[in-house]
């Protein structure tokens, strides 16, 4: 007989499933060694990857020697961080010295850097064992993770379903154990669609806290030192307690701005019963199916039933998914968008096209390509106006509930990066495919941190998760509040398909 869900979740001996932080305390115990943990991941990855194409460059000859590094450390009583000889994974937009870095992009195929991103090179000296490089679209520009070089990432609840994107392989990998966690970037949900999406706990940081130096697509070359606005650093995790050492590792300016540091703020609560939560789970530009609505009942059921300060949909939300959207988030993002490739007389084109034949939501991210700097700043004015007022409103509130997308994971598409000609279905209506963002990109116009919880399963079967946002400098309070929440509704799951022991194959 399989195993019910409930021994899936609770069976700690499962090894390749259990959180980063259990897995750290039997390394520092000496139940299980690094180079062993290695060759399980490794394993696992030779068995299932072919099924799932989330993992997409191995470096297994660097992977065991510095697994074996990080043993002899530890037999020596040299401690090499709260990561040491933790197997990991990272998205293939940073930079990995001696490990190419693709980005989904043909036009680096055989990038090899010569050094690390400096949150890889953090990871590193956090004692982290990277492995190797998890798929994403070209660009980090889809929220799906295919692309011409290394084809689609499949879900492992159902491998016929996108995995999400942009960091989209990271998280199949670490939703099916092939990895202890995957370490992300994000600017618009990337990392914590995928995550909804797989039944993860997923982190998008407060903006800035994480340098993305050597991120791609700014890099390579001088673009490296670049850092894309409303980029994030992020992770993907079956703990939502795995990101406090991750962020440990990794939070803080870049070296050029080393006169300073970082300090994350303690969590505002540790007990349910303490949050002030806000709940906001309807918006007009955004409607959500029975399945997410039905998600947001359940951790309203929980909140209350545990005492915590709740009020749904609050009058006084500081800004609503149209005017984020349309006002502020679509003109910053594609204000860095490239045209330098169209003449002039293509440009007047696109305009033309766009003026006969208008498409939704396209509106303002083709204006947003074409706009001047002052049309830029009137949005980046928008902006700050946003998160003044979200400053504001977190004087009153520690949380905001919301959902992530509006459906569960919609089945993979073969058009790449077509956010507005792509259509999925909530509840029978079509809705333009670029709205799978709108509901993270709140998050990105805030600047706060977002933590995502796997809350239920949904009439399909697939993971439904939520959104935790809080404000800037919170992070340590949203992750405190997903793991508490996270106990209490379903939380991570292994996907049934691949609970099987890597010689038996999914």
């Amino acid at each position: 007989m399989a195993p019910s869900e409930s021994e899936m979740r609770h069976a700690v001996s499962d090894v390749p499933f259990q959180p980063a932080v259990e897995q750290s305390r039997a390394l520092a115990a000496g139940e299980i060694s690094s180079r062993e943990l290695v060759e399980l991941y490794l394993e696992r990855i030779a068995t299932h990857n072919t099924a799932l194409n989330a993992v997409v460059t191995l470096d297994l000859e660097r992977a065991r020697r510095e697994a074996g590094e990080a043993d002899a450390a530890r037999a020596a009583g040299r401690d090499l961080g709260p990561l040491h000889g933790v197997p990991i994974t990272v998205k293939d937009s940073f930079e990995t010295a001696g490990m190419r870095t693709v980005c989904g992009r043909t036009d680096l195929k055989d990038y090899v850097p010569d050094q690390d991103a400096e949150a890889v090179k953090r990871l590193r000296s956090a004692g982290a064992v990277i492995m190797g490089k998890s798929n994403m679209p070209p660009g980090n520009q889809d929220v799906q993770a295919d692309n011409p070089v290394f084809g689609p990432s499949s879900n492992p609840w159902d491998t016929t379903r996108t995995s999400g994107g942009s960091a989209g392989g990271g998280a199949v990998a670490t939703a099916a154990g092939l990895t202890a966690f995957d370490f992300g970037s994000e600017i618009g949900g990337s990392t914590r669609i995928p995550s909804h999406f797989n039944g993860l706990y997923g982190h998008k940081s407060t903006w800035r806290s994480i340098p993305l130096i050597g991120h791609v697509p700014y890099g390579p070359g001088p673009g490296r030192w670049t850092e894309a606005d409303m980029g994030c650093g992020g992770a993907q995790v079956r703990d939502a307690r795995d990101l406090v050492p991750i962020l440990r590792a990794t939070v803080g300016p870049a070296d050029y701005d080393g006169g300073f540091s970082y300090t994350l703020a303690p969590p505002r609560a540790t007990k349910l019963a303490d949050f002030r939560v806000a709940v906001w789970s309807e918006d007009p530009a955004c409607p959500v199916d029975s399945d997410v609505a039905a998600a947001v009942d359940d951790a309203v059921t929980v909140l209350r039933a545990a005492g915590a300060k709740i009020t749904v949909q609050p009058a006084g939300l500081p800004v609503d998914i149209a005017t984020n959207h349309g006002k502020a988030f679509q003109p910053l993002l594609f204000g860095a968008g490239d045209r330098t490739g169209l003449a002039p007389a293509s440009s007047a084109a696109v305009l033309a096209r766009f003026v006969q034949h208008p498409r939704g939501d396209a509106g303002p991210a083709l204006l947003g390509t074409f706009q001047s700097h002052y049309h830029w700043l009137q949005a980046h004015m928008v902006r700050n106006e946003i998160r003044q007022r979200w400053f504001e409103f977190f004087q009153d509130f520690d949380i905001v509930l919301m959902p992530v997308t509006p459906t569960a994971a919609p089945a993979h598409h073969s058009k790449l990066i077509d956010w507005f000609g792509r259509p999925f279905e909530v509840e029978g209506v079509r809705r333009p495919y670029w709205d799978q963002v709108k509901w993270s990109a709140v998050a990105n116009v805030s600047g706060g941190p977002a933590t995502t919880i796997p809350v239920r399963r949904g009439r399909s079967g697939l993971p439904i998760g939520l959104q935790a946002m809080g404000p800037s400098g919170g992070d340590l309070t949203t992750i405190e509040f997903a793991a508490l929440l996270g106990r209490e509704v379903d939380g991570f799951v292994p996907p049934p398909a691949f609970v099987q022991t890597p010689t038996t194959g999914p």
